[in-house]
């Protein structure tokens, strides 16, 4: 019994783990064929934005080619699937700005106020805080 069960876990985690493989693969393939068909709104600035959407995609994609960790891995995907969404939506492939300025609750104000700013960022903009 207890091979059958270390066998079905060991199956479940390679099912889960190439379930995730093809989600990533899926998002970078939609990333890059949106960074061919991407029309700007201004159409000067097409070439450019066509350029910036692949290479952010390769950099990104290769900079986190090394997690093995698959909480970690969904985060990405989620951040990857947000900001393509939003480039869709808002039509420019450049992250959106985040409000609230880095740095600008003091130590005076508490942990657990910095605690709040820390995790209070968008999960489209995680990435730029932290290449890892």
């Amino acid at each position: 019994m207890a091979i059958l069960s270390v066998v079905n876990v060991v199956w479940n985690l390679q099912l889960m783990a190439n379930g995730v493989r093809i989600r990533v693969l899926s998002l970078y393939r939609r990333i890059l064929r949106t960074g061919q068909s991407w029309e700007a709104e201004n159409p000067e600035e097409t070439e450019a934005e066509k350029l910036f959407i692949r290479s952010e995609a390769r950099e990104v994609f290769r900079a986190n080619k090394h997690l093995l960790d698959a909480e970690k891995i969904l985060e990405h995907l989620t951040e990857g699937e947000s900001r393509l969404e939003m480039a869709l939506h808002y039509k420019t492939p450049y992250p959106r700005p985040v409000n609230m300025p880095p740095n600008t609750i003091t130590k005076a104000w508490g942990s657990a106020n910095l605690r709040y700013q820390h995790t209070s960022r968008p999960v489209y903009i995680k990435s730029l805080d932290n290449p890892s």
